[in-house]
């Protein structure tokens, strides 16, 4: 089986750390890689997603900077506290994050919320954030009707994931990841199956997917505003609200690099692994 694939044969062969850090009370879990004293790059998940999203993006990192992948706030084994969590929330976390480790500046690469996320906290703390990689870019209206919908399958397949743990149900949940449906492997249904079966997490999914009911995107006065380079993945063969996000954002912000990819949906870091890493890193270093 040459074409065999798993989280640990991505990982095997790069010197990583997975630990806990308290950020301010929550317990969070992130992996970290790389040399300290190199350029920081912080990489977050998509909604309800772990750091293991990134599995095939951390040893070419590693090679330059030095990376943290964390399980955003409520999500994969991170704390879940007993709220709501908005954008505004998901951004603090990563800021006080960055405060728990000493980190005093960084790039950030999102994948659909996890972009979001980190256009909220290049916006709200602007000094933290040196650049930043949309993938499946979203916190974005192009088209509000599209962006409800989306949302409403987004928290109903979820949500039966949640309330219903099962290989099936989780499977369905991650199906719209991939443009290969072979591409999501079964290391990566399985720890998002352990992760929903976390007796913590049927009470948590309503608060991880409370900012799909809406009115947390960025305006765009505040994407006009972003200075920071920003690269947007345009995901060519999925003509859907993310790919139309990938071209609004390159038209709105002031300093953006759009790159098309091909071979890929949701999740151009998993699917093409090394022509992602070879553009990211490109962009990164400039």
């Amino acid at each position: 089986m040459n074409n065999y694939k798993s989280v640990w044969k991505y990982l095997f062969r790069t010197p990583h750390r997975l630990d806990w850090v308290d950020v301010n009370g929550v317990g969070t879990r992130y992996m970290e890689a790389g040399k300290a004293g190199a350029p920081v790059l912080i990489l977050l998940h998509g909604t309800a997603g772990s750091l293991e999203n990134f599995c095939a993006n951390y040893q070419a990192y590693a090679e330059h900077f030095h990376v943290f992948g964390i399980d955003m706030l409520g999500c994969g084994a991170t704390d879940k506290p007993d709220h709501d969590y908005l954008i505004e929330h998901y951004a603090a976390h990563v800021e006080g994050f960055m405060q728990a480790k000493g980190i005093g500046r960084a790039s950030i690469v999102g994948v659909s919320l996890g972009s979001w996320v980190g256009a909220a906290v290049a916006q709200t703390y602007p000094e933290l954030i040196e650049k930043l990689v949309m993938v499946a870019p979203a916190g974005i209206i192009v088209d509000a009707e599209e962006e409800r919908r989306v949302a409403e399958g987004v928290r109903k397949r979820r949500s039966v994931a949640a309330s219903s743990p099962t290989w099936e149900t989780v499977r369905a949940a991650m199906g719209g990841l991939m443009l290969k449906p072979d591409d999501l492997i079964d290391d990566l249904i399985g720890i998002r199956l352990d992760i929903y079966q976390d007796p913590r997490m049927q009470a948590a999914m309503p608060h991880l997917l409370a900012f799909c009911l809406g009115g947390q995107d960025l305006s765009i006065e505040q994407w006009r505003a972003l200075q920071l380079p920003i690269l947007s993945i345009a995901a060519v063969e999925a003509p859907n609200m993310f790919l139309r996000n990938a071209y609004a954002i390159a038209e709105t912000a002031p300093n953006v690099t759009l790159v098309e990819m091909q071979g890929c949906d949701h999740w151009a870091q998993f699917e093409q692994p090394e022509a992602f890493n070879k553009i990211s890193i490109e962009f990164l270093l400039a």
